[in-house]
């Protein structure tokens, strides 16, 4: 996913250097004109709006876990998840006021705060699941079951990728030509977080592990750690959707303030409807990062970066791209299938070792 970053973000400029592109939508356009820029356009505004729908779904789910307001089943409605549901809504509704601060710059110090909470959850996080390895022993890893291993993976893609955002970001950045090394660097610092993270954590409560790791812990790490992740992903919240407001700018012909803050909340609402109407935290990232993220993650950045610079690569390096492409389309189609077999089957209770904890 890093290396693939890397890849969009140098297709953004022509052969000598030069920035000649600002959007991923326009480089789908540069390698194959208006079909690839509507295809481009559909893959990243529906990726950008499932993000947020996801992170409306993290929020709820853990703040279900802190405190419950009404019965998981209102008596004879048959609603399962009522509770998870109604924090969902409740999310929805305290997200509304960040999708109108601004641009990446004005939003980046939300950002930045949601980074400072993301430390104090992986310390207490790592201290706790190593706290009780130390005293009740490492829980053996379970046998891996195949079929399940493409959705594992699917959620994976989701924790890694942010490509749908990655051209934007970068030509927000006050030195861009730093891009590279930022992306190796926050890659790297990402990879090693969550693994430990999530390794620990399954480590600490084997089978029991739940999708948010928190909830494995006593009540009153839980509740501190739950709301810190609560608070994370409320303030990462606006940032997926930054480019999509853009693109609704830009097809209405310039900006109008009222007209455009009524779309924004409107978006906003929208996703809170289908977050409501889809709680399970597991299978939403699963079914984004099998099909969008597969698309924005592995198959247009490998495609379009040999498209565009297929001259100065190396055998090599066009070969490699074109394998993780082949890679995306087949993990695409298996992600898919092996979401909706979870979702037919329902999740087994000895899965395999679980997916990072979403920080």
């Amino acid at each position: 996913a890093g290396w693939t970053g890397y890849c969009i973000a140098m297709c953004m400029y022509d052969q000598k250097g030069v920035r000649v592109r600002s959007t991923y939508r326009s480089v789908g356009h540069a390698c194959f004109g208006q079909p690839g820029e509507r295809l481009v356009f559909v893959m990243q505004m529906t990726n950008l709006v499932s993000v947020c729908v996801v992170f409306l779904v993290l929020i709820g789910s853990t703040l279900h876990s802190t405190h419950h307001l009404v019965e998981d089943s209102i008596g004879g409605m048959g609603l399962p998840k009522a509770d998870r549901r109604l924090w969902t809504a409740l999310a929805t509704v305290a997200a509304l006021p960040t999708v109108h601060i601004g641009g990446f710059r004005k939003i980046s110090y939300l950002s930045m705060a949601g980074t400072l909470l993301l430390v104090v959850i992986v310390v207490l996080g790592v201290s706790l699941s190593a706290t009780r390895i130390a005293e009740h022993g490492a829980h053996p890893m379970p046998s891996t079951q195949l079929q399940h291993v493409p959705a594992a993976f699917s959620i994976y893609v989701f924790a890694f990728s942010c490509h749908g955002i990655i051209p934007e970001l970068e030509s927000s950045m006050a030195r861009p030509s730093a891009f590279g090394r930022v992306v190796g660097v926050v890659f790297f610092i990402n990879m090693l977080t969550k693994a430990l993270f999530a390794l620990l954590s399954y480590f600490a409560f084997g089978s029991m592990t739940e999708l948010v790791a928190s909830d494995n812990f006593s009540q009153v790490p839980k509740v501190v750690i739950s709301l810190l992740v609560a608070i994370n992903t409320l303030l990462t919240f606006p940032m997926p959707l930054v480019p999509v407001f853009g693109a609704l700018v830009v097809a209405q012909g310039g900006p109008k303030p009222t007209r455009d803050a009524l779309q924004r909340t409107a978006l906003v609402i929208f996703c809170g409807c289908v977050a409501v109407a889809v709680p399970d935290f597991g299978l939403a990232m699963g079914f984004v990062g099998s099909f969008t993220l597969a698309f924005l993650t592995f198959i247009f950045p490998s495609i379009f970066y040999v498209r565009l610079h297929r001259e100065r690569l190396q055998p090599g390096t066009i070969i490699a791209c074109y394998a993780v492409a082949l890679v995306g389309v087949l993990g695409c189609v298996a992600g898919l299938v092996s979401n909706i077999l979870l979702v037919i089957n329902g999740r087994p209770g000895d899965a395999s070792p679980p997916p990072p904890p979403p920080l």
